[in-house]
C-alpha cells in the first residue's frame, strides 16, 4: 500500500511538471503569430479595460488538448500602464501586455460583457488585481486556491453576471475560453480572424 501511495505521489509530481513546463512549450512550427501589425494595431485601437481577450494557437500542443476553437482566456485590466492584461499562464498570475497576446496566438477576439457597467467593470479589476499572487491551476478544478485562464475570469466576476454554462465532464465543472464566448451576454468587439 504504502509503494501504491508513493506512486501515485511520484506520478502527480510528474504530471504536474509536465503541464508547468512542456506543455506550453510544445510547439508544431517554429513560426508563430498569424496575425499581421494592421490586424494588432485594430484590435489595440478597440481594447478597453475590462475587455474580455480569447486567443487560440493552432500550432500549440495546449491548443490540440483543449475542447473548443478557444485555447486561452485573459482580462485586459488597463491600457498604455505598466502593463495591460493580466492571465493565468504555467507561471500563475502574469501581466503581459495586448501585443504579447497577439504575437503568440493565430486568432484573438475580444469581448464586451454588456452587464459589466462601468461600476462593475471597476469592481471586477479591483478582483482581478488582489489575485497577484495566485499560483497556476494544474489540476484544473473549480474554486481551489488556484486559478487557469478561464477561470481567471470567472472569479473576477464576482457576482456572475456573465451569462455563463459551466461545462460538466466526467462529473467535474469547468469554465472552459469556449464557454466565455458562448455567454449569453457577451457583445464581439472584435476578432482578427474576420477580415
Amino acid at each position: 500500500m504504502r509503494q501504491f501511495i508513493f506512486n501515485k505521489i511520484k506520478s502527480l509530481r510528474v504530471y504536474k511538471y509536465v503541464v508547468k513546463h512542456w506543455l506550453p512549450k510544445i510547439r508544431f512550427s517554429w513560426c508563430h503569430s498569424a496575425i499581421t501589425g494592421k490586424q494588432y494595431r485594430e484590435g489595440y485601437a478597440l481594447l478597453r479595460p475590462g475587455y474580455i481577450i480569447l486567443s487560440t494557437d493552432s500550432k500549440r500542443l495546449s491548443t490540440a488538448i483543449t475542447p473548443g476553437v478557444w485555447a486561452h482566456a485573459a482580462l485586459c485590466v488597463s491600457k498604455g500602464g505598466d502593463y495591460e492584461v493580466a492571465e493565468m499562464t504555467a507561471k500563475g498570475f502574469t501581466k503581459s501586455d495586448f501585443y504579447d497576446i497577439c504575437h503568440t496566438s493565430d486568432r484573438v477576439v475580444l469581448l464586451d460583457c454588456f452587464d459589466w457597467d462601468d461600476e462593475y467593470t471597476r469592481q471586477v479589476l479591483k478582483q482581478c488585481a488582489k489575485l497577484e499572487d495566485v499560483k497556476y491551476d494544474v489540476d484544473f478544478q473549480l474554486d481551489n486556491a488556484a486559478l487557469y485562464c478561464s477561470e481567471l475570469i470567472y472569479f473576477c466576476d464576482t457576482e456572475q453576471r456573465l451569462g455563463l454554462q459551466l461545462r460538466d465532464i466526467l462529473g467535474t465543472m469547468y469554465v472552459l475560453p469556449d464557454d466565455i464566448y458562448h455567454a449569453t451576454n457577451i457583445n464581439i468587439i472584435w476578432d482578427s480572424g474576420v477580415v
